[in-house]
């Protein structure tokens, strides 16, 4: 989980960045689209210079792009402990990250373009050479063919040699045919010609805009990896400081009545079958933070276990589901984001579960808005529940499993305390490690998701 808040210094300053683009006559704003018109050969002069244009828009939207990143990274630096600032800034990273990974995306793709198009436009250069030089041979031909009909090739000859008047005319008839129908033949061709150098120069412009393209793609991505970095910095600091925060929040007394339709009613009477272990939830991905700390430190109650958005997580036990509420959206996970509940859970699932006779409460959270289930269903181990996701106080998309040891309590004993206070943490709250169950606290008491996911 992660979170962080810019200082107006920063804002004011990106919005100053986003202005800097040069004043054009052509609107570039749509990318796609320019990208998609300038990755081909342009059929005029003016096409060429609107794309000469929008390589220069490109320029400047990178540049932006890095003042943001360098004003982004000095605030990092310049925190301490003020959370609010951390979650806020957090939010600016997670922008200017969308923002660059789009034009990456763009490049990549107009690259490709450009690649294709360079090889079609080499066929259609040689093709419309081809075409040159079979007018060029067809007008001399027809030149030489002429000549010989008319008997001459100078236009003395047409004065001096003719022996009589209609001899003179069949000459000058001659003639026409070459000023009037050879030169319009010769028109044709010299637009040929002008199309062929254009096209000659739009496979060397997209020559080097494909080598320009390749060389910023690079530079954009390690323009992420510093992001990237820098991210991890800022979440780790916030790691260490949120500890008191969430626990305030989540001790916090909740308004049943506004979670009531996602809570399970007493009246449930069903019983869960014992399974003899459980399965990994996840269908996928790999441990990024395990129980009870942080990599980077700060206390953590549970096992995040990293996966793309969208990954299959699955029942790990038969049981009951307590709780199950998608209230947000799969990916609008944010440092500070206390959307959901427990608070800052996002979309959340808790059921209980029977294995080898002891009843386990399991919680899944910052799930997809994909879920499955609903409060009070029964479900089989191994069956599908929900979809991963990156939602509530998340830094990227993971799901956060947390395993309760209740012990021998009866499941209408557990249904009945659940539905009363939707307790996700059984009574063992949330500022310590002092109730898990390796501590040596009873039932109800933490259990190290670990012990059973690897």
């Amino acid at each position: 989980m992660r979170k962080y808040k810019f200082c107006a210094g920063f804002l004011s300053l990106a919005m100053a960045c986003s202005l800097i683009m040069p004043v054009s006559a052509e609107d570039y704003s749509d990318t796609e689209a320019w990208y998609a018109k300038c990755s081909q050969a342009q059929t005029s002069q003016a096409g060429v210079k609107a794309c000469q244009g929008f390589q220069e828009y490109q320029k400047n939207r990178k540049q932006s792009l890095q003042n943001s990143i360098e004003a982004y990274t000095s605030s990092i630096a310049s925190l301490q402990s003020d959370t609010t600032k951390m979650e806020q800034l957090a939010k600016e990273q997670k922008e200017l990250v969308s923002n660059l990974q789009t034009q990456i995306s763009e490049k990549e793709k107009s690259i490709e373009l450009i690649e294709n198009n360079i090889k079609e436009l080499e066929e259609k250069i040689q093709a419309k050479q081809a075409e040159i030089d079979a007018w060029n041979a067809q007008i001399e031909n027809r030149m030489k063919n002429e000549q010989t009909t008319i008997g001459t090739n100078m236009i003395i000859d047409l004065i001096m040699g003719s022996d009589s008047l209609s001899d003179m005319l069949r000459r000058i008839s001659g003639v026409e045919r070459i000023t009037e129908d050879d030169q319009s033949q010769i028109k044709k061709l010299n637009k040929l010609k002008k199309e062929l150098v254009l096209q000659q120069d739009e496979q060397k412009r997209l020559d080097e805009d494909a080598k320009s393209q390749k060389a910023e793609l690079e530079s954009q991505k390690q323009q992420a990896s510093r992001l990237e970095e820098s991210y991890n910095k800022l979440v780790e600091e916030y790691q260490k400081k949120i500890t008191e925060l969430e626990a305030q929040k989540r001790s916090a007394q909740v308004d049943m009545n506004s979670i009531r339709d996602f809570v399970i009613s007493t009246n449930f009477s069903g019983s869960i079958e014992s399974v003899s272990g459980f399965i990994h939830p996840v269908q996928g991905g790999s441990k990024s933070a395990g129980t009870w700390a942080y990599p980077g430190g700060g206390m953590h109650l549970g096992l995040d276990w990293a996966a793309p958005i969208g990954t299959t997580v699955v029942a790990p036990a038969s049981g009951v589901i307590l709780y199950a509420a998608a209230p947000v959206g799969s990916n609008s996970g944010y440092l500070g984001n206390w959307s959901g509940y427990p608070y800052g859970g996002g979309n959340t699932i808790e059921m209980l579960c029977n294995v080898n006779d002891t009843l386990y409460a399991v919680s899944f959270c910052h799930l997809s808005q994909t879920i499955y289930v609903s409060a009070g269903q029964s479900v089989s181990q191994g069956q599908a529940i929900a979809l991963s996701g990156n939602s509530g106080n998340s830094s990227g998309p993971h799901t956060h499993i947390e395993v309760y040891n209740l012990g021998s309590m009866s499941v209408s004993d557990a249904v009945a305390r659940f539905s009363a206070g939707a307790d996700f943490a059984w009574g063992t709250g949330w500022s310590g490690t002092g109730t898990s169950c390796e501590a040596g606290k009873a039932a109800p008491c933490r259990e190290r998701p670990e012990k059973f996911f690897s």
